[in-house]
């Protein structure tokens, strides 16, 4: 299927027949295109007349199910996390939601700040509370079903992934003597996936990988995603459980070397399939480095045996 462009996809929005439509690219995606979209010619055009186009990337339907995605943000929405789905084009599954007015998170602007990172905590908390998914993840199924395709991809492997793989096992091992009840998860929180608004409102985008799943991956992957301190970390459990909770901690801690392992296969298959411009290789080789360095923490063991 030939790429859907920007323009194209605009013309067959019937809603702007006749009305002027500017577009320009937005960043912050890696395997999608961001457009930023202005209409005018209307008055009382909801949302200042802004609007975020979003056309998924060529490919990603490898690892993306576009309906279940639709019907996750949907279910989202409806909890009041997400802005809600004006159009959605078909084959294509090009979005169309509201722009929202307000600062793209970074790292670096949620680490060392307490107030937005307590607010980050509770958008994560309301809507493992609030919504509901159809799909299922089960995180470990998920990391030995990339390992799968990577092999048949003849991607990249790190040097010592099959002792990556026993310590995931070693963790799937722990955290299975304590199931958790499974909540609608975004299981993907990139700082550029969390959005403030003027309001104060902290908004969480971009569903694709959204599924009922254990709480404490969403928290792990979280806290992988941002170079928080261990005080910071443990903010975030103090805030997410209403008191600070050992056995919990250590369960979004290991969770963190799962995130990192799932990602860096993720990269490596990319590495082989994507047409996506983007450096995969030095992305997984990274996650790799901070896994190992998470690995080589002191009271790594202690976490397996506490969880």
């Amino acid at each position: 299927m030939p790429q859907l462009t920007p323009a194209a996809a605009i013309a067959r929005i019937s809603d702007w027949d006749g009305l002027d439509v500017s577009c320009e690219v937005l960043g912050g995606g890696i395997t999608n295109h961001n457009y930023l979209l202005t209409v005018t010619g209307r008055p009382g055009i909801p949302w200042g007349g802004k609007y975020v186009m979003r056309i998924p990337g060529d490919g990603t339907d490898t690892f993306i199910d576009r309906e279940r995605e639709h019907k996750n943000h949907v279910a989202a929405a409806a909890a009041g996390v997400t802005p809600p789905l004006l159009h959605t084009l078909e084959p294509e599954k090009c979005t169309v939601v509201p722009f929202i007015e307000g600062e793209t998170m970074h790292p670096e602007t949620l680490a060392g700040n307490r107030e937005r990172l307590g607010k980050a905590v509770d958008v994560i908390r309301a809507y493992h509370d609030k919504a509901a998914f159809e799909n299922e993840i089960q995180v470990f199924d998920m990391i030995r079903h990339y390992v799968q395709m990577a092999r048949d991809a003849e991607a990249p492997f790190p040097d010592d992934i099959d002792r990556m793989l026993d310590l995931g096992d070693q963790i799937e091992q722990a955290v299975g003597r304590d199931p958790q009840r499974l909540v609608a998860c975004h299981n993907d929180l990139l700082s550029e996936n969390f959005i403030l608004d003027r309001t104060g409102k902290m908004w969480v985008i971009d569903w694709e990988y959204g599924g009922m799943c254990d709480p404490y991956f969403d928290l792990g992957d979280f806290c992988v995603e941002h170079p928080l301190t261990d005080e910071e970390e443990r903010f975030v459990i103090t805030r997410y459980c209403g008191g600070m909770q050992e056995r919990r901690y250590a369960r979004m801690f290991l969770y963190k070397l799962v995130a990192d392992l799932w990602w860096s296969i993720w990269a490596m298959i990319q590495v082989r399939l994507s047409k996506i411009d983007f450096d995969f290789y030095e992305y997984g080789m990274n996650r790799v480095a901070r896994f190992h360095a998470n690995a080589e923490r002191q009271e790594f063991a202690a976490w397996l045996a506490t969880v």
